[in-house]
């Protein structure tokens, strides 16, 4: 398994026979719209993303991008939350399946799963298991003891958001909830794309087990190496 980092919350996850993305924020529309400049470059050009399903884990810009949408192929499978669905029908994409809490979509050799997540729009977390692997991704989600329940899942990964405004919680919240969901590793994330949205996560990664603060290269690159991942 190939897990390439994004920015923000996004990820490209690549088994042996099967690819997604996940919340690709791949233009500058937050600065556009809401005067917020991203502080990473572009990582990949989004009308180069060629891949089995997109999934938008709900709709904000930084997570469901019409900047990013409007240069997807327009047959390109979209998977994201109803209210989700409805923006993408209307950026003029079809081939879109709604999800809701506790359902399941195989993607090739991906099973997906949409979880809790407590969020100021619809939205949902995702469990991603395949080859052996199951990863856990909070996306947006403010605190709340509901997502103790992720544990039943067993994830070997979480990467959880520990920006702590706009309906997420804080490095202190998401480290109770990462000790108690009990993952080997755990990424934090979504602190790194605006500098008025941030956090250090050295607060997070150092204080949790198997804390890895998210390093890659100019090619944004996490890659699995024997089982787990591994950073670059």
């Amino acid at each position: 398994m190939k897990i390439r980092f994004l920015g923000q919350s996004g990820y490209v996850i690549k088994t042996a026979h099967s690819e997604i993305v996940i919340d690709p924020y791949l233009s500058d529309s937050v600065n556009r719209i809401a005067g917020r400049a991203r502080l990473l470059d572009v990582p990949i050009e989004p009308q180069n993303i060629r891949c089995d399903a997109v999934i938008c884990t709900h709709d904000h810009l930084d997570h469901l991008d019409p900047d990013t949408v409007s240069k997807i192929d327009a047959n390109q499978l979209f998977v994201t939350t109803n209210g989700g669905k409805e923006k993408l029908n209307s950026l003029g994409r079809k081939n879109v399946i709604p999800l809701r809490e506790g359902e399941r979509i195989c993607i090739g050799d991906l099973e997906i799963t949409a979880v809790f997540a407590d969020h100021t729009v619809e939205a949902f977390g995702l469990i991603v298991r395949a080859e052996g692997m199951t990863l856990y991704f909070s996306g947006d989600t403010l605190y709340n003891e509901e997502l103790f329940s992720i544990a039943a899942y067993r994830p070997d990964v979480t990467f959880i958001c520990i920006n702590g405004k706009l309906g997420n919680m804080n490095a202190e919240e998401a480290l109770e909830v990462a000790r108690r969901i009990g993952a080997e590793l755990n990424i934090p994330n979504h602190y790194d794309m605006f500098a008025s949205n941030s956090e250090d996560p050295r607060v997070f990664a150092e204080r949790i087990k198997g804390g890895c603060i998210m390093e890659f290269d100019r090619e944004y690159r996490l890659i699995s190496e024997n089982g787990r991942p591994r950073l670059v």
